[in-house]
């Protein structure tokens, strides 16, 4: 009898990207399971959203120990780490201090650290942004340097994405990334013209559909343990 299929699993998987992630994993005929936080107050919505899928939800608490269990369970073959959040939501949910730090490299920290614990083999595939830096006096930009430097050195499989400004319907407004995407594109679009055609595929904007479809090839791929940004992601 033929050995079934490895699942992956999604963390972040009711985010912008992440249930674009789920979405075309599940129509594909993957076993994914879509990680839900255990207290959050959609959790029956996102059962019926995921479910119509064909995904499967999971509620493991944020912990290192729950996590690395529940993935030994599993074993999963990838884990999407697609998680991050906004000064703003940050604040709604009465997180203190530096947000960025608390979550887009804290929770990344725990579960690289839960993939380690469960001791397999899974492939982190781990989206983080454009020009990430753990040196940078910007909060945002210092925590997901901090993210990726973390999974470079987790001694697993792994692959980073870094793609620039995502547009598309999100649940909460964000004029100024919208404006600035189609400023950016704009100016790459005239770089273009004038033999620009490098900056152009590294900075322009991308959709959750293109990207979505780009991190499950790369977490699929043959090739491990490298940053996809540009028209590697399309």
């Amino acid at each position: 009898m033929a050995q079934a299929a490895r699942p992956a699993f999604v963390l972040g998987a009711t985010g912008f990207v992440g249930r674009e992630v789920v979405r075309q994993l599940a129509v594909r005929g993957t076993r994914v399971f879509a990680h839900v936080r255990p207290d959050s107050r959609s959790q029956g919505t996102w059962r019926a959203k995921f479910g119509e899928l064909g995904a499967e939800v999971d509620t493991t608490a944020w912990d290192t120990a729950a996590l690395a269990a529940r993935w030994r369970e599993l074993a999963p073959a990838q884990i999407y780490i697609l998680i991050g959040t906004t000064r703003a939501r940050g604040k709604a949910e009465g997180v203190d201090g530096d947000i960025y730090e608390k979550i887009d490299f804290g929770l990344t920290k725990l579960a690289v650290d839960a993939a380690r614990e469960a001791k397999g083999d899974a492939r982190i595939v781990y989206l983080s942004g454009i020009g990430a830096n753990a040196r940078s006096n910007n909060a945002y930009v210092r925590a997901r340097g901090k993210a990726e430097d973390y999974v470079r050195a987790c001694g697993m499989p792994w692959v980073i994405a870094q793609p620039a400004i995502i547009t598309g319907d999100r649940d909460e407004s964000r004029v100024g990334e919208h404006v600035g995407a189609i400023v950016g594109d704009g100016v790459l679009a005239v770089a273009w013209l004038f033999g620009g055609g490098k900056l152009r595929a590294k900075y322009r904007s991308t959709t959750p559909d293109v990207l979505a479809s780009a991190l499950i090839r790369i977490g699929e791929g043959d090739e491990r343990d490298r940053d996809f940004n540009g028209d590697a992601l399309r």
